[in-house]
């Protein structure tokens, strides 16, 4: 895969798939992607094709893992973020 994104289960999936459009489009926000979403599969395959972008690749790591239960009560790597220095968020549940 050229690139790698991650989905947030907060938000629509369709906004996803959106987002990985407007990417490979070249655009810098999926509104009109997520529009053409709206529309059907043919006017995106057609957009997508006439740019030579139908064979570009990305990792989606929303099917990959679940990162919920990585957080859920204990925090890795000592409880402190490497980068920032602060202990990582845990939830109760």
């Amino acid at each position: 895969p050229k690139k790698m994104v991650s989905h947030s289960w907060g938000t629509l999936f369709r906004d996803l798939v959106a987002a990985v459009v407007a990417d490979a489009l070249g655009d810098s926000e999926f509104v009109i992607a997520a529009a053409l979403l709206e529309q059907g599969e043919p006017s995106l395959r057609t957009l997508l094709r006439d740019r030579g972008k139908l064979q570009d690749t990305y990792w989606v790591c929303a099917f990959s893992i679940s990162q919920h239960s990585a957080i859920c009560g204990d925090a890795l790597l000592g409880g402190v973020d490497p980068v920032l220095g602060i202990p990582h968020p845990t939830c109760t549940c």
